[in-house]
């Protein structure tokens, strides 16, 4: 552990503990900065960010007051369910660099599932369309494999109603009607191993539905079915076609007015295997037609799943930052104007939960109430920022209290 002894080296504070840092520098082109976890550089004249990990930050726990010199940095690659306040315009203009799913944040995870390219062409779990409809004896059409039961998508709601038409396997432990071999039955911490691909490669379509709606904000529930040769009905992200290897590698369950229609037209490819395997040219023919999606890829600069040839995209983050501030702390010794950099609403915000089924709000689903304490603990935050002081935890409660009895948020 080395101590930062460089008067004109930038110090940068992991403010919510996330790499387990204690301090180390860390050299990022012609930028060196010193990273550290720990807090007693909260004062230090070099101090010019403060990160913070999006699922552990908290409005009460926040480096006040805060120094015109001081960047905050976001990092956030989760769904929008675990921090609403990411989805409020007001708590995203406190950010000067960012980390998220969105496309426009500085450093886009868009593509934190997918591997590389090539795993979409590979056929190394493809089952050919004939071996499925043979499969198809035993197996249903549709497998569902989702965990996490109560979710702002309500994706168990349209899945539920679905089966009224279609037979679905459910091996999770949503609306379960099939038991996982038992050194599989957890789905989380094997949602990534061989065997679960080989399964779910079974199957003619696999329910891949996002455990909340945002956009660009796509998970191994889409890249997982498109790796292993099975259509994925998709709902989740608004834009997913902007990253789909062929225009047709995925059915959007937003295209058809009800689940009993969705189920209509699968019946209807479960007899047509030519129009079924229209679905599957990235393995039927090797081929990725999405320009976009090949440009994106070959261009991220970090990869995934322990990838040597590349940095993980924390590093990634830490670099981006450290070239930003140290640059404008160069500026700042020579009395030069410093660079402006500043988040917006769309490097993260979310829309409020809406069921997918209804696609109105639901009074039984109680996502859509967190999210509106979300807007007032964001007037709350920007009320109290105002202020320049820090601010205890009674503080915040009690202005978002204020707020309620007022209903003073616009």
């Amino acid at each position: 552990l080395g101590e930062p002894k460089d008067e004109k080296l930038p110090i940068i504070i992991w403010w919510t503990p996330f790499t387990g840092d204690a301090g180390s520098f860390k050299r990022c082109g012609q930028y060196t900065c010193y990273f550290t976890d720990q807090r007693k550089y909260v004062s230090d004249s070099r101090t010019r960010a403060f990160l913070f990990y999006g699922s552990d930050f908290k409005p009460t726990d926040l480096p006040l007051p805060r120094s015109p010199s001081h960047d905050w940095g976001l990092l956030h690659e989760e769904s929008p369910k675990n921090n609403f306040l990411f989805s409020m315009e007001k708590v995203m203009q406190l950010f000067n660099h960012t980390a998220t799913f969105r496309r426009e944040s500085n450093l886009p995870l868009t593509f934190q599932y997918l591997e590389n390219l090539e795993s979409l062409t590979s056929k190394k779990y493809f089952v050919p369309t004939a071996d499925k409809n043979e499969k198809g004896k035993i197996l249903a059409p549709l497998v569902y494999l989702h965990s996490d039961c109560n979710t702002p998508s309500e994706r168990d709601s349209y899945v539920e109603e679905l089966t009224k038409y279609i037979r679905v396997d459910s091996y999770g432990k949503c609306l379960q009607n099939k038991q996982l071999p038992s050194h599989l039955s957890d789905p989380m911490k094997n949602m990534v191993s061989h065997e679960i691909f080989s399964l779910l490669a079974q199957y003619k379509y696999n329910i891949a539905f996002e455990n909340a709606v945002c956009q660009d904000y796509i998970t191994e529930k889409l890249w997982r079915p498109l790796t292993v040769g099975s259509v994925p009905i998709y709902f989740g992200s608004p834009r997913v076609e902007d990253w789909l290897p062929n225009p047709k590698s995925a059915i959007l369950v937003r295209n058809f007015e009800s689940p009993k229609k969705l189920a209509e037209y699968l019946l209807k490819l479960q007899a047509d295997d030519a129009a079924y395997e229209q679905h599957l040219e990235h393995k039927m023919k090797g081929q990725i037609s999405n320009k976009n999606l090949i440009d994106s890829m070959n261009d991220r600069e970090w990869g995934i799943n322990n990838d040597p040839s590349k940095k993980n995209f924390i590093d990634c983050f830490e670099c981006l930052v450290c070239k930003r501030v140290a640059e404008n702390y160069k500026r700042e010794l020579r009395n030069s104007i410093p660079l402006k950099f500043q988040a917006t609403i769309h490097h993260y915000g979310c829309p409020k939960p809406v069921g997918n089924f209804t696609l109105k709000e639901d009074s039984q689903n109680w996502w859509p109430e967190l999210y509106d304490k979300a807007v007032y603990e964001a007037q709350a935050m920007e009320n109290l920022l105002r202020r320049g002081t820090n601010y205890t935890s009674t503080d915040f409660y009690q202005e978002v209290i204020n707020l309620l009895e007022n209903s003073a948020v616009r």
